[in-house]
């Protein structure tokens, strides 16, 4: 036998696609009840309040991560304004120490030359009310001074002759 211009027994066959066998299928009562359009309208709102609840939800703890932030990043800045001042006060109070320490004192004033007093040079005096002088800051202060010494004397003399 010669050869087969085409050979029957490669060629693959495709097998018939089988048919499935009908199923009978029950129907029942129940499932999943219809809603009357009020009820779904309700439904609907309730999904859209709560959704709403969550975006506002969301949002406020955001806005308050966000104020949280911001105020941690005040307390740091007065943190390190405090450190700065905290370190100038110590600067400026040990600067104060050094220039009031005795030596410094004793050594300026030696410098200048000036001594320490002697009890004896103190001398204790007493001034009555009169003998006080009194410097007056401006014109209008002593202009002010006259008039009311002038109406106290006034009023003296008023209640002197009653």
């Amino acid at each position: 036998m010669g050869q087969a211009a085409y050979d029957m027994n490669a060629v693959r066959r495709r097998r018939a696609p089988q048919t499935r066998k009908n199923v009978p299928l029950r129907v029942e009562k129940g499932g999943k009840r219809r809603l009357t359009p009020f009820q779904a309208a309700m439904q609907h709102a309730i999904q859209l309040i709560s959704v709403a609840l969550m975006v506002g939800f969301a949002v406020s703890l955001l806005w308050s991560e966000a104020q949280l932030v911001e105020l941690n990043d005040q307390i740091q800045d007065a943190k390190a304004q405090l450190v700065s001042e905290q370190s100038q006060y110590t600067y400026y109070n040990s600067a104060l120490n050094s220039k009031t320490n005795i030596t410094s004192v004793e050594e300026a004033a030696s410098r200048l030359g000036l001594m320490k007093i002697d009890q004896s040079q103190i001398t204790y005096i007493r001034l009555d009310a009169g003998s006080v002088l009194v410097r007056k800051e401006s014109a209008v202060h002593q202009w002010t001074d006259f008039l009311h010494d002038g109406a106290m004397t006034i009023i003296g003399a008023v209640n002197q002759a009653k």
